[in-house]
């Protein structure tokens, strides 16, 4: 009897592919909690989902996240993805080099097909995946494809010792000076208390809101309770600080997605009392610990990069590229 591999095709997502597509990225090397249906369609009222399914036969062998904005002015640009900070291909059971190859050459043609002229891909950075893996990468550049953007990332292995600077230890001292206490909570009114003090801090810095309202963030954090935590800092009952973490056991990460303090919260050294508790009760489920990136288009925030390489932080570079189609 012959036995001949079985044809591998690729097609757009639909609802009908929800079921298989999130048993997929909950079993890959490298698709975090954000790429389960459940995450992806909290913004669907911005984004036209262009996502992607690879299938060897029946079998669904990787997906690829990817989406356009409904207010966009370039339609025919495919972005992987515009309403997260990456994503991608996203494989399972670590397939082989020219696997991916041949799966992108076919992704790459249904998007000419499609009538795509540019894909702008932020590949999922390493600090998310269980397993990294660069073939992606090693293709965008075979194929031609421009870097054109890099941040700046700080990481901590949660698997090997770290040291706390001299200054950070100072703030925890004038935490606990002050009584500071740091725990976790879901109370919807410690949420809002949390999210006017982010909202005031980044409108006083960087003059914008929070990508999340607030009943988005508690809605996302109601359907992935394992995934999304907020840990606050109170004096007394008032809240000053806290730090929402997203969060995949499954990959082996912790995210700081927001993190934010009121002028007393600061005072108080409120905020590195709950990283540094953060990294202490984290350390026992998770391998690595991700701070989040200190540019904004490339350009460091020193004074927000000292304050994560005080708590031992590393750098990591999350990157863009683009690569024409037509």
């Amino acid at each position: 009897m012959s036995h001949l591999p079985a044809v591998t095709w690729v097609e757009p997502y639909a609802k009908a592919h929800e079921a298989a597509w999130d048993a997929l990225v909950a079993a890959s090397d490298n698709g975090p909690f954000l790429f389960q249906q459940s995450f992806l369609t909290y913004h669907q009222d911005r984004f036209q989902d262009q996502s992607w399914l690879v299938w060897q036969g029946q079998e669904l062998r990787a997906v690829f996240v990817a989406a356009t904005a409904h207010t966009t002015t370039a339609p025919d640009v495919l972005i992987a993805h515009p309403g997260l900070a990456y994503g991608g291909l996203v494989t399972v059971a670590q397939p082989k080099y020219t696997e991916v190859a041949a799966w992108l050459e076919l992704l790459r043609a249904a998007w000419q097909a499609a009538g795509f002229r540019q894909l702008i891909l932020k590949p999922v950075p390493r600090v998310f995946c269980r397993q990294p893996s660069e073939g992606l990468l090693f293709w965008l550049h075979q194929q031609g494809a421009r870097l054109t953007g890099r941040e700046l990332n700080s990481v901590i292995n949660l698997t090997r010792p770290f040291r706390i600077g001299t200054w950070r230890r100072g703030n925890l001292r004038k935490a606990r000076r002050h009584g500071v206490v740091v725990a976790a909570t879901a109370a919807d009114s410690e949420y809002a208390a949390f999210w006017d003090i982010l909202t005031q801090n980044l409108l006083q810095v960087h003059g914008r809101r929070p990508v999340h309202t607030l009943a988005e963030i508690c809605r996302l954090r109601d359907q992935n309770p394992d995934h999304i935590e907020l840990w606050v800092a109170r004096i007394g009952v008032e809240v000053v600080a806290g730090v929402v973490v997203f969060q995949d056991t499954h990959q082996g990460f912790v995210h700081t997605q927001y993190i934010a303090g009121n002028p007393f919260g600061k005072q108080t050294g409120a905020v590195d009392a709950v990283l540094a508790h953060l990294l202490e009760v984290k350390s026992a489920h998770f391998q690595r610990f991700s701070f989040g990136i200190s540019t904004v288009h490339g350009e460091v925030n020193q004074g927000l990069l000292n304050q994560k390489e005080g708590f031992g932080a590393t750098a990591e570079t999350t990157d863009t590229y683009t690569l024409e189609l037509q």
